[in-house]
């Protein structure tokens, strides 16, 4: 078996049996799979293996599954607002120093200029505004890219390629497997042009591309021990 994760799919609706001969696990049957998938803790992790490895049970967990990413989300937007706020404290409270004087001196002009390059820089950090009205098409689109991997077209997903005698981890994928998508098909997925997806939405993009597929890739290790077969 090359991923433990593909024994999902067998609980989506089919007319042929699945559940004989599965080369390695023939005694697996679907309520085990169903029973190991509620071993596998809960949260944004596991309702992505649902959404990538079982889209029929994910039909009635959209709702799990969009509480999920929220809770994952929330602490960043925290974070970078607080770090906002933060900057622009700070700088008020150098302008309401420089205020107390008539012309202020050279460190205090050092100052205001750390403190407004500070502000610049957290308001750079800042995802857009719109991201929350933007979430659902860019979850969307980040759990169809990790459903649907694009295999490294020079190790063609083994992630290590032969080098004379030896295996050799591919430079291309860097030993990842797959490659990303352009941006292109990014900004299409996400209902915007490339240029805006590059200005605005390629660093909220890539964030939440990585926190879920680390989450999914846990949860897939979850199941694995569920399981109690190797990957």
């Amino acid at each position: 078996m090359t991923d433990v994760r593909e024994l999902l799919a067998r609980l989506n609706p089919t007319h042929v049996r699945l559940d004989t001969g599965r080369g390695g696990v023939p005694t697996l049957t679907n309520q085990d799979i169903a029973a190991a998938l509620a071993f596998v803790p809960a949260g944004v992790g596991r309702e992505l293996l649902i959404a990538c490895w079982w889209p029929e049970g994910a039909a009635a967990g959209s709702v799990a599954l969009r509480d999920a990413v929220y809770e994952r989300v929330r602490p960043e937007v925290a974070r970078q607002t607080r770090g906002l706020m933060e900057a622009k404290i700070q700088l008020g409270m150098v302008l309401a120093r420089a205020g107390w004087v008539r012309s202020p001196d050279a460190e205090t002009r050092r100052d205001l200029a750390t403190a407004q390059a500070a502000l610049d820089s957290a308001k750079d950090r800042c995802w857009p505004s719109a991201t929350w009205e933007m979430l659902p098409a860019l979850t969307r689109a980040v759990v169809s890219e990790i459903a649907r991997l694009n295999h490294c077209s020079e190790c063609r997903g083994r992630c290590e390629v032969r080098v004379g005698s030896l295996l050799a981890p591919c430079r291309t994928c860097g030993g990842a497997g797959v490659v990303p998508i352009s941006d292109r098909k990014r900004a299409e997925a996400i209902g915007r042009d490339e240029s805006t997806y590059r200005a605005k939405w390629r660093p909220v993009y890539e964030w939440l591309l990585s926190e879920l597929r680390d989450a999914e890739r846990e949860a897939g290790r979850a199941l694995v021990k569920a399981v109690g077969v190797r990957d």
